[in-house]
């Protein structure tokens, strides 16, 4: 006998042709987020839409071809969430903004965030030239404003790979659920053999990933690039 619950999915199951490959995706995201991008299978997707299986793969033949527009789609979000390069701005408050903009994206959906950090090399032609284009933009702020293209370049790299080592390390702490997040961490151990930790914790989190420590970092990295600058400039 048909258990009750598989009948009424049986009953409500779309007819072929009913769906379009955007709904597809849509949905993709949408079973990715209440499971993970791992866990996101064929199956798991079909019942979730209501359709049978064979449908999905007159659209998508495999998974992979599913990750990759469902990467385009990611690509173009966060590309649309991307702040412009101003002239009128500064360079660092180019930078500030488009790095912070960067990190909002990434902690406010983990699955676009997944597909943007795990999959750039199979990023499509459009997508890998708009990502491109991005960069070549904030870069060439920087070079507008005085820096030689490899000192571009490499400042660029640095504020880069900080802000996605921020992002990627503080979603490993919250999935772990390390008491280093919060007032959790004054229960860990005895801290009267470490003074100094011991008057932080109530002001500071020890993963080092708050709002706070990103502004902190991010203002001594522009420091640091004002440094550099001033250098440029220097006889050698």
């Amino acid at each position: 006998m048909v258990p009750n619950e598989k009948r009424q999915t049986m009953r409500h199951r779309r007819k072929r042709g009913s769906i379009s490959a955007d709904e597809i995706v849509e949905g993709a995201f949408a079973v990715a987020r209440r499971r993970s991008l791992d866990q996101l299978s064929m199956p798991s997707l079909a019942e979730h839409l209501g359709i049978g299986v064979t449908s999905l793969y007159w659209y998508f033949r495999k998974k992979s071809d599913l990750l990759g527009a469902m990467t385009d789609v990611a690509v173009d979000r966060f590309l649309t969430r991307m702040p412009a390069v101003r002239t009128e701005d500064s360079w660092q408050r180019a930078m500030l903004e488009h790095f912070t903009a960067q990190r909002t994206v990434h902690r406010e959906d983990e699955v676009l965030s997944d597909l943007l950090l795990t999959r750039t090399s199979s990023y499509g032609a459009e997508a890998t030239r708009r990502t491109m284009e991005l960069i070549e933009s904030m870069v060439g702020k920087l070079v507008d404003a005085g820096f030689d293209h490899d000192n571009a370049m490499l400042a660029y790299n640095a504020f880069s790979v900080y802000t996605r080592g921020h992002i990627i390390h503080d979603r490993i702490l919250r999935r772990s659920n390390t008491p280093t997040l919060d007032q959790r961490q004054q229960r860990m151990t005895d801290w009267s053999s470490m003074p100094v930790l011991a008057s932080l914790l109530d002001r500071h989190p020890l993963a080092g990933t708050t709002d706070e420590d990103f502004a902190f970092s991010a203002a001594r990295l522009l420091c640091g690039f004002e440094v550099l600058l001033a250098e440029q400039g220097e006889p050698a």
